[in-house]
C-alpha cells in the first residue's frame, strides 16, 4: 500500500534511483600498497644483498638484524649499522653495491605473491584508486609492477627517491606523497596495506589506517604493536576478507 502511494507521486526513475543508492555498497576512496614483502616476495633477497654489501665494507652486522630493517630505504637502514664516518665515506658505494648484488643474484628469482592481480582487479572494478608507496627506487618500482603484472591497474606511485619524499619509512613522507597524488581523499576512506613495522609506523604518522600481511615474514605480534589494526595471512586472505575490511574501516 505504501509503495503504491509513493509510486503514484514519485516518478519511476526517481524511485529506481532511490532504491539503487539505498542498497549500494559503501566503498573506500583509495588503497595504498607497500610493494616489497607485500605484493612481491623479496624481503630475504634484499636482506642478503644489504648484508653482503655491508660486509664488503667491514661494517659489522648479522643477517637477522639486517632483515629486520628491510622496509626502510638506505637513508634509514644504514645508520642502524654504520657509523657517521662510514656513511659519509661509503654510503653511495654501499647502495650501488647492494643494488648490483640484488640485480645480479636475485632479481630473476623475484615472484609476486599469489592473487595480487586478482585483488587489484577487484579494487579497480569498484572504481577505487590504487597507489603504490615503496621504499624502492623509481626504476626498481617499475620492474616490480611488471613482475606483479599490475602496471595497468596502478593509478599513482611514490618511491624513496620521489621529489616529495625526504625521508623513507618509518617516516610518513612516502604515504603523504601518495595521498597528495590521490588528490588528498579523506584519511578515513583510505587503507594502507603493508608487511613491516616500518609501514605501520609510517602509516600511523600519516594518520592513516593500516592492514598488515604476514607474507613478508614479520611476526603478527610485532605488526599489531606497531599499529596494524587488521592482520591477514597473505594477499589471498586479504582478498577473501576485503568486503569485511571495507565495512570495518567505514564504520569506525
Amino acid at each position: 500500500m505504501l509503495r503504491s502511494r509513493i509510486s503514484s507521486v514519485v516518478h519511476p526513475q526517481v524511485f529506481t534511483s532511490f532504491r539503487y543508492y539505498s542498497t549500494k555498497r559503501r566503498e573506500l576512496d583509495a588503497v595504498i600498497f607497500d610493494v616489497d614483502g607485500t605484493l612481491i616476495d623479496t624481503v630475504d633477497y634484499h636482506a642478503k644483498s644489504w648484508y653482503d654489501a655491508l660486509q664488503h665494507y667491514n661494517i659489522k652486522c648479522n643477517l637477522p638484524d639486517v632483515r629486520m630493517q628491510i622496509g626502510k630505504a638506505a637513508d634509514q637502514l644504514l645508520p642502524m649499522f654504520a657509523t657517521e664516518e662510514q656513511i659519509s665515506k661509503y654510503s653511495e658505494e654501499i647502495k650501488a653495491r647492494k643494488a648490483k648484488l640484488f640485480q645480479e643474484n636475485y632479481l630473476e628469482k623475484v615472484k609476486p605473491f599469489p592473487g595480487v592481480r586478482q585483488l587489484f582487479q577487484l579494487i579497480k572494478q569498484r572504481n577505487i584508486l590504487i597507489a603504490l608507496a615503496s621504499s624502492a627506487q623509481t626504476d626498481e618500482l617499475e620492474l616490480y609492477k611488471d613482475i606483479a603484472k599490475v602496471s595497468d591497474l596502478v593509478d599513482c606511485q611514490t618511491s624513496s627517491n620521489s621529489k616529495d619524499v625526504k625521508r623513507s619509512k618509518p617516516y610518513p613522507d612516502i604515504f603523504l606523497a601518495a595521498m597528495k597524488l590521490l588528490k588528498n581523499p579523506s584519511n578515513d576512506r583510505v587503507i594502507v596495506v603493508g608487511d613491516t613495522p616500518w609501514d605501520a609506523q609510517a602509516a600511523l604518522a600519516a594518520k592513516l589506517k593500516i592492514a598488515g600481511v604476514l607474507c613478508g615474514g614479520f611476526e603478527e605480534k610485532l605488526l599489531r604493536e606497531s599499529g596494524c589494526q587488521w592482520i591477514y595471512r597473505d594477499i589471498l586472505d586479504l582478498t577473501k576478507n576485503y568486503d569485511q575490511l571495507t565495512e570495518d574501516i567505514l564504520k569506525k
